[in-house]
């Protein structure tokens, strides 16, 4: 369970430090903004691979609750596959992509989150 609390709080503190870098590229000026670039790259595909990752050991934890189970599953799908066809739709306008990209990436570390703190203990008989 700690493994997953963890790379549920790396994603959303990845996410946290893409949109500060996303804003500092913002008001940077001049030739000294090229190292913004390769970063502005490799953060989102960061964050996409920790959500992927946190969500399979968060299914693989969840496993033996069938409800838990179920909701993960759903989040998997939707932070996994979401995103691309975000890009689909909203591949004219940058600014939405992101917004819903972020949403999507986001809620599978929440879920994840949650089940870890919220989650029954399967009660052993007998």
């Amino acid at each position: 369970m700690r493994a997953v609390r963890w790379l549920a709080a790396a994603d959303i503190a990845l996410v946290v430090v893409y949109f500060v870098m996303r804003e500092l590229a913002s008001v940077c000026t001049g030739a000294g903004c090229d190292v913004y670039i390769p970063i502005s790259l490799l953060l989102p595909l960061l964050i996409f691979m920790a959500s992927a990752i946190t969500a399979v050991l968060a299914l693989a934890a969840s496993r033996d609750s069938h409800a838990w189970f179920a909701g993960l599953m759903i989040s998997t799908v939707l932070a996994v596959f979401g995103p691309i066809v975000a890009l689909l739709i909203f591949k004219d306008n940058p600014e939405a992509f992101v917004a819903v990209g972020t949403l999507l990436v986001l809620q599978v570390a929440v879920v994840a989150l949650a089940y870890t703190y919220i989650r029954t203990r399967p009660t052993s008989t007998g």
